[in-house]
C-alpha cells in the first residue's frame, strides 16, 4: 500500500494479519477440499496433516491454489487428446470411464508448482549453484563445518541475531557456499540480497527494499537472510 494511505488522519487504525500457523493451515486445507471429500473425490492416501506440516509461509490464497492445482492435475490425467479433440463444437460431453479421485501425488505436484511469495528463495539460490557443488579438499569442508555447524547453533539458540562473513577473492566460491548453506538450513524463511535486486534503485529505494527483506524476516521463528557482494551493496570503495 502506498505510504500516503498510510499517514495519521486516513487509515490510523493498522491490524496485521499474520499467516497461519499449522492448525490454521490444516483447517484451509480441509475448507478447500470439504467439497471433494464429500462427494467421494479424495483418495484415502490424501494427507492433510501432513500437507499442513510442509506449508510453512503459505497464506490462506496459496492454500487454496494448492488444492485448485491438485484437482487441475488429476483432470489433467482424466482428459485424453482424443476426449479434447472429439466433436469439437458439437456439445458432446467428455466420457469418463471411471469417477475420477484426487489423490496425494496431485497434492504433490501442486506443491511443488505452488510456491509462497513469504518463504525460500530457492529459484535464486539455485541459480548461484547452478553449475554445480563440488568438494575442494579438507581446507574447503573444514569452512563448509564451520558454517554447518554455525546454522545448527542458531536453531537452539537464545540469541535474538547472529551474522557471519565469508571473506575472500572474487571467484573463489563464497556466494555458492552461501547459497548451499541457506538450502540445506531447512529454514522457513530464506532470501538473498544482491546488487543485481536494484539495478535503477536510488538510495533511498534500495534502503527500503533491503528494510523490508528483513522486516519479513522477523516475521518468521527461523530466517536467514545471505547478503551478496556486500561491498557493492554499500557502494564502498576502497578510497575515501
Amino acid at each position: 500500500m502506498d505510504e500516503a494511505i498510510l499517514r495519521p488522519g486516513r487509515m490510523e487504525v493498522h491490524l496485521e494479519i499474520g499467516l497461519p500457523d499449522e492448525k490454521g493451515r490444516q483447517q484451509i486445507f480441509e475448507i478447500h477440499t470439504r467439497q471433494q471429500r464429500k462427494n467421494g473425490l479424495l483418495e484415502a492416501d490424501v494427507d492433510l496433516d501432513s500437507m499442513a506440516a510442509r506449508t510453512k509461509n503459505y497464506t490462506g490464497a496459496e492454500i487454496e491454489a494448492v488444492c485448485k492445482s491438485a484437482v487441475s492435475w488429476a483432470l489433467g490425467e482424466m482428459l485424453t487428446a482424443e476426449d479434447l479433440n472429439a466433436d469439437k463444437g458439437k456439445g458432446k460431453k467428455i466420457s469418463q470411464k471411471e469417477k475420477t479421485k484426487i489423490k496425494m501425488m496431485d497434492f504433490e505436484r501442486a506443491l511443488a508448482e505452488v510456491k509462497p511469495a513469504f518463504g525460500v528463495d530457492d529459484k535464486t539460490l539455485d541459480n548461484c549453484i547452478r553449475e554445480g557443488w563440488y568438494d575442494f579438499g579438507a581446507e574447503f569442508q573444514k569452512v563448509h563445518g564451520v558454517c554447518t555447524n554455525f546454522i545448527k547453533q542458531m536453531m537452539n539458540s537464545s540469541s535474538f541475531l547472529h551474522t557471519i562473513l565469508l571473506e575472500g577473492s572474487n571467484g573463489c566460491g563464497k556466494t555458492a557456499l552461501a547459497a548451499r548453506l541457506a538450502l540445506d538450513s531447512g529454514f522457513s524463511f530464506v532470501k538473498m540480497i544482491t546488487p543485481e535486486n536494484f539495478v535503477g534503485y536510488n538510495t533511498q529505494g534500495k534502503i527500503q527494499a533491503i528494510v523490508k527483506v528483513f522486516e519479513d524476516a522477523y516475521k518468521s521463528p527461523l530466517s536467514l537472510i545471505v547478503l551478496d557482494d556486500i561491498e557493492r551493496l554499500i557502494e564502498y570503495i576502497p578510497v575515501g
